[in-house]
């Protein structure tokens, strides 16, 4: 069960990511796709399934991000509300191309740093 919820959210989030570079694309080149009714919807479907099978994970593996037990977890949630705020920027918010750049990379940076938390299983700002 384990294997397989991990492989599916690991799948989800390689999608999710993907779908994100390619609407920020569309966005740069002014493409009116970024924004039509299915993409949004097919993004948002993403997004919402990487969080649902995230929460599966942590219940499989019996784990409280809110808790001390774990602070590489409570780590891992404050960035993923990092990235979201910076998607939103890279996305919609930004009123020049220089932030919504600055906000792009900003994304991809804390999707690193996201990774590496996971891997690594070690608090690095907070611990």
């Amino acid at each position: 069960m384990y294997v397989a919820l991990k492989h599916l959210h690991l799948m989800l989030i390689a999608s999710a990511v993907l779908m994100f570079i390619l609407r920020f694309y569309w966005v740069q080149t002014g493409a009116g796709r970024a924004y039509s009714r299915g993409v949004m919807q097919l993004s948002g479907w993403l997004n919402g399934l990487v969080v649902l099978s995230g929460v599966l994970l942590c219940m499989v593996l019996d784990l409280n991000p809110l808790n001390n037990a774990a602070p590489w977890l409570s780590e891992k949630l404050t960035a993923i509300l990092v990235v979201a705020f910076l998607a939103m920027m890279a996305l919609r918010l930004a009123r020049n191309n220089g932030i919504r750049w600055f906000a792009f990379l900003g994304v991809l940076g804390w999707v690193y740093f996201i990774a590496k938390l996971a891997l690594q299983k070690q608090a690095s700002l907070f611990g």
